[in-house]
């Protein structure tokens, strides 16, 4: 197997999913907005993609483990994923529009993870090599948002507008698949490296990255409506770029942070840079200011990615790669999302964007006494004993 054509096959993937999801993701809230609902209901719909989003790792995710087919796999969650947005257009009761959020954010939610896991599963070297494929994910981000931002695409545009381009994006998502590289055959029956419990070293790093990122979340449902009041629709894309810029040298360079930082020091950088982003839209709502939070990106994103990923490749063995990587993101990012979603609601409709981005400084804030008061969280010192598996640094499974 060709290492250097496999980088290159996970690159192409990142750019194109990415590249499309730049159309979805930060204009979802403004296309629930345009179907007539509610801050609050907007949150609530969001939330239940979250938490719907956790159960998917203990049946899809699984299923890839056990089969190793994730191109098949990913394919299938994309098409029915779709079909969720279909349903969630088309029905106009909101207990079925919330039952078709169910079932969107259980297909749609493990898309990256299974993605990262076939990354972990695909490369000789993951921790070398899992940036520089996933990079380009965020280069066709860029891309792809820049071009929003010139042609002004959603400007003014009704909710029909946004679900085409929707329904567009994922048929390109799912045309991408077949480029996808295969797992590495002595991944898939990887027995010396497979664990029967849950590592201690793994369920604590997602608790701390599950509390700070609550305060994350807030961002992540409400940053495009708050940028729209701000600074303008056609000027959401832009501000995305910037934060994905931001995390371009992070993540191709982020053996090397890891090398040079660790894992428990790149936590604590990620937790400090999301208290930081939240104080500057809490309490500076103009146009500067919210720019410059977006630099944060490449710490409150970057950082947490790099580290958690490479976390769940030593703590987790092949065999179930995809469901840790599965509850690694279910857990810390889809979890949070969920409170955060739907308590972000609520806080918007009370008191407006700065008693939003107010109250979520309390979680990264939380996140940090917790790291600093337990030396055990991300610290290879104690990871033997919290039942994970480790490897020195840049030592693949195929040397051992």
């Amino acid at each position: 197997m060709n290492l250097d054509r496999n980088v290159l096959r996970l690159s192409a993937v990142y750019g194109v999913l990415f590249g499309a999801f730049a159309v979805i993701f930060p204009f979802l809230p403004i296309y629930l907005d345009t179907l007539g609902y509610s801050p609050s209901r907007i949150g609530l719909l969001l939330g239940i993609m979250e938490l719907s989003g956790l159960a998917a790792p203990l049946l899809l995710s699984r299923t890839a483990d056990r089969s190793g087919r994730f191109r098949t796999s990913i394919g299938f969650i994309l098409m029915m994923s779709a079909f969720s947005l279909f349903l969630i257009h088309h029905m106009t009761k909101f207990s079925a529009v919330m039952a078709a959020a169910a079932l969107f954010g259980f297909f749609y939610k493990p898309i990256f993870p299974m993605m990262d896991a076939l990354s972990g599963r695909a490369l000789v070297n993951a921790a070398r090599d899992y940036g520089r494929a996933r990079v380009w994910g965020t280069v066709g981000f860029i891309l792809v948002s820049l071009l929003l931002q010139a042609s002004a695409l959603f400007e003014g545009a009704d909710a029909r507008f946004f679900f085409i381009a929707f329904m567009t994006a994922f048929a390109v998502k799912t045309a991408s698949m077949p480029l996808a590289p295969a797992a590495l055959p002595h991944e898939v029956d990887g027995a010396p490296f497979a664990t029967t419990r849950v590592p201690t070293a793994y369920i604590r790093f997602l608790a701390v990255g599950f509390l700070g990122n609550i305060g994350f979340s807030l961002y992540r449902s409400f940053g495009s409506l708050y940028f729209a009041e701000i600074v303008g629709v056609h000027r959401v894309s832009g501000m995305f770029v910037v934060a994905a810029i931001a995390e371009l040298p992070i993540l191709y360079f982020g053996g090397r942070f890891l090398m040079r930082l660790g894992h428990r020091r790149m936590l604590i950088i990620a937790q400090l840079s999301i208290l930081l982003r939240l104080s500057l839209l809490a309490f500076m709502p103009h146009a500067l200011p919210l720019l410059l939070s977006q630099l944060t990106h490449a710490f409150c994103y970057g950082f947490y990615l790099i580290a958690g990923v490479d976390w769940v490749n030593r703590t987790i063995g092949p065999k179930k790669r995809a469901l840790g990587m599965g509850m690694f993101m279910a857990i810390s990012y889809s979890g949070s999302q969920f409170i955060g979603s739907v308590l972000g609601g609520f806080l918007l409709e009370a008191g407006g964007f700065g008693l939003l981005f107010g109250s979520g400084i309390l979680f990264p804030a939380a996140g940090l006494i917790w790291i600093m008061a337990d030396p055990r969280i991300a610290s290879f010192d104690h990871l033997d004993a919290g039942g994970g598996n480790s490897l020195p640094f840049g030592t693949s499974r195929s040397d051992m």
